[in-house]
Protein backbone atom coordinates (compact mmCIF):
# COMPACT_ATOMS: atom_id res chain seq x y z
CA UNK A 1 0.00 0.00 0.00
CA UNK A 2 1.48 3.37 -0.94
CA UNK A 3 1.90 6.10 1.66
CA UNK A 4 -1.06 8.18 0.46
CA UNK A 5 -3.48 5.27 0.79
CA UNK A 6 -1.95 4.22 4.10
CA UNK A 7 -2.38 7.79 5.38
CA UNK A 8 -6.01 7.89 4.28
CA UNK A 9 -6.65 4.41 5.73
CA UNK A 10 -5.22 5.61 9.04
CA UNK A 11 -7.62 8.56 8.95
CA UNK A 12 -4.92 11.22 8.69
CA UNK A 13 -5.98 14.73 7.70
CA UNK A 14 -4.89 15.92 4.25
CA UNK A 15 -2.28 18.26 5.75
CA UNK A 16 -0.29 15.37 7.17
CA UNK A 17 0.01 13.34 3.98
CA UNK A 18 2.85 15.50 2.59
CA UNK A 19 5.13 15.34 5.64
CA UNK A 20 4.47 11.63 6.12
CA UNK A 21 5.31 11.00 2.49
CA UNK A 22 8.59 12.93 2.88
CA UNK A 23 9.56 10.87 5.94
CA UNK A 24 8.69 7.63 4.14
CA UNK A 25 10.74 8.61 1.08
CA UNK A 26 13.73 9.64 3.21
CA UNK A 27 13.61 6.34 5.13
CA UNK A 28 13.41 4.39 1.86
CA UNK A 29 16.28 6.31 0.28
CA UNK A 30 18.51 5.83 3.32
CA UNK A 31 17.64 2.12 3.41
CA UNK A 32 18.46 1.81 -0.29
CA UNK A 33 21.75 3.69 0.16
CA UNK A 34 22.64 1.43 3.08
CA UNK A 35 21.91 -1.65 0.95
CA UNK A 36 24.08 -0.34 -1.93
CA UNK A 37 26.92 0.57 0.42
CA UNK A 38 26.80 -2.88 2.06
CA UNK A 39 26.82 -4.55 -1.36
CA UNK A 40 29.78 -2.48 -2.58
CA UNK A 41 31.63 -3.12 0.69
CA UNK A 42 31.11 -6.89 0.48
CA UNK A 43 32.14 -7.03 -3.20
CA UNK A 44 35.14 -4.82 -2.48
CA UNK A 45 36.15 -6.89 0.53
CA UNK A 46 35.89 -10.36 -1.03
CA UNK A 47 36.55 -9.73 -4.72
CA UNK A 48 39.07 -6.87 -4.70
CA UNK A 49 40.40 -7.25 -1.13
CA UNK A 50 39.62 -3.56 -0.63
CA UNK A 51 36.60 -2.83 1.57
CA UNK A 52 34.96 0.59 1.60
CA UNK A 53 36.75 2.67 4.23
CA UNK A 54 34.53 3.43 7.23
CA UNK A 55 31.56 1.53 5.77
CA UNK A 56 30.64 0.21 9.21
CA UNK A 57 30.65 3.72 10.62
CA UNK A 58 28.54 5.12 7.78
CA UNK A 59 26.02 2.28 8.10
CA UNK A 60 25.86 2.77 11.86
CA UNK A 61 24.89 6.40 11.20
CA UNK A 62 22.28 5.40 8.60
CA UNK A 63 20.52 2.88 10.83
CA UNK A 64 19.12 5.40 13.33
CA UNK A 65 18.09 7.63 10.42
CA UNK A 66 15.86 4.85 9.12
CA UNK A 67 14.48 4.05 12.56
CA UNK A 68 13.74 7.64 13.56
CA UNK A 69 12.25 8.58 10.18
CA UNK A 70 9.86 5.65 10.47
CA UNK A 71 9.02 6.21 14.16
CA UNK A 72 6.64 9.19 13.71
CA UNK A 73 4.89 7.36 10.85
CA UNK A 74 4.53 4.22 12.91
CA UNK A 75 3.09 6.13 15.85
CA UNK A 76 0.73 8.28 13.80
CA UNK A 77 -0.66 5.36 11.81
CA UNK A 78 -0.53 3.00 14.81
CA UNK A 79 1.16 0.49 12.53
CA UNK A 80 3.48 -0.99 15.13
CA UNK A 81 3.50 -4.71 15.81
CA UNK A 82 0.43 -5.80 17.74
CA UNK A 83 -1.12 -9.04 18.89
CA UNK A 84 -4.83 -8.91 18.17
CA UNK A 85 -6.00 -12.35 19.24
CA UNK A 86 -8.79 -10.99 21.44
CA UNK A 87 -9.61 -7.74 19.61
CA UNK A 88 -12.70 -9.24 17.95
CA UNK A 89 -14.19 -9.91 21.39
CA UNK A 90 -13.36 -6.53 22.96
CA UNK A 91 -16.28 -4.06 22.97
CA UNK A 92 -15.72 -0.71 21.24
CA UNK A 93 -15.76 1.23 24.53
CA UNK A 94 -13.00 -0.92 25.98
CA UNK A 95 -11.05 -0.77 22.69
CA UNK A 96 -11.26 3.02 22.84
CA UNK A 97 -9.98 3.02 26.44
CA UNK A 98 -7.21 0.63 25.39
CA UNK A 99 -6.23 3.00 22.57
CA UNK A 100 -6.09 5.93 24.98
CA UNK A 101 -4.02 4.06 27.58
CA UNK A 102 -1.59 2.54 25.07
CA UNK A 103 -1.01 5.90 23.38
CA UNK A 104 -0.57 7.68 26.72
CA UNK A 105 2.06 5.11 27.75
CA UNK A 106 3.71 5.50 24.34
CA UNK A 107 3.66 9.28 24.75
CA UNK A 108 5.36 9.05 28.14
CA UNK A 109 8.00 6.60 26.87
CA UNK A 110 8.71 8.70 23.78
CA UNK A 111 8.87 11.90 25.83
CA UNK A 112 11.44 10.27 28.12
CA UNK A 113 13.43 9.09 25.10
CA UNK A 114 13.24 12.56 23.53
CA UNK A 115 14.50 14.16 26.72
CA UNK A 116 17.42 11.74 27.09
CA UNK A 117 18.35 12.08 23.40
CA UNK A 118 18.33 15.85 23.86
CA UNK A 119 20.64 15.61 26.88
CA UNK A 120 23.00 13.28 24.97
CA UNK A 121 22.96 15.58 21.93
CA UNK A 122 23.79 18.57 24.10
CA UNK A 123 26.68 16.69 25.71
CA UNK A 124 27.98 15.54 22.30
CA UNK A 125 27.89 19.14 21.09
CA UNK A 126 29.47 20.56 24.22
CA UNK A 127 32.32 18.02 24.28
CA UNK A 128 32.82 17.92 20.51
CA UNK A 129 32.17 14.18 20.14
CA UNK A 130 33.13 12.83 16.73
CA UNK A 131 32.99 9.52 14.90
CA UNK A 132 36.10 7.33 15.13
CA UNK A 133 37.14 7.05 11.47
CA UNK A 134 35.62 9.94 9.54
CA UNK A 135 35.72 12.52 12.36
CA UNK A 136 32.13 13.61 11.71
CA UNK A 137 30.49 15.52 14.58
CA UNK A 138 27.89 13.30 16.24
CA UNK A 139 25.57 15.97 17.62
CA UNK A 140 23.71 16.75 14.33
CA UNK A 141 22.63 13.12 14.10
CA UNK A 142 21.47 13.25 17.71
CA UNK A 143 19.61 16.49 17.04
CA UNK A 144 17.79 14.86 14.13
CA UNK A 145 16.88 11.85 16.24
CA UNK A 146 15.68 14.12 19.05
CA UNK A 147 13.52 16.13 16.65
CA UNK A 148 11.97 13.05 15.03
CA UNK A 149 11.37 11.45 18.42
CA UNK A 150 9.60 14.63 19.55
CA UNK A 151 7.43 14.42 16.43
CA UNK A 152 6.64 10.78 17.29
CA UNK A 153 5.67 11.92 20.79
CA UNK A 154 3.28 14.45 19.29
CA UNK A 155 1.91 11.75 16.99
CA UNK A 156 1.10 9.58 19.99
CA UNK A 157 -0.68 12.58 21.58
CA UNK A 158 -2.64 13.11 18.35
CA UNK A 159 -3.80 9.49 18.64
CA UNK A 160 -4.85 10.05 22.25
CA UNK A 161 -6.89 13.07 21.14
CA UNK A 162 -8.42 11.08 18.27
CA UNK A 163 -9.56 8.35 20.68
CA UNK A 164 -10.84 10.88 23.23
CA UNK A 165 -12.81 12.81 20.60
CA UNK A 166 -14.30 9.62 19.16
CA UNK A 167 -12.67 9.91 15.74
CA UNK A 168 -10.93 6.57 16.29
CA UNK A 169 -12.54 3.44 17.62
CA UNK A 170 -9.80 0.87 17.01
CA UNK A 171 -6.10 1.15 16.07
Amino acid sequence: MDTLHADRAAGLPRGLTGPTRVLAVVACLVLFAMMVLTFIDVVGRYVFLAPVPAAYEIISLMMPAIIFCALPLTMLRESHVTVDLLDAFVPDGLARLQGIVVNLISTAALALLTWRLGVKTYDDHRFGSMTDELFIPIWPFGAGMTFLCAIATLAALVNVWAYLSGRKLRG
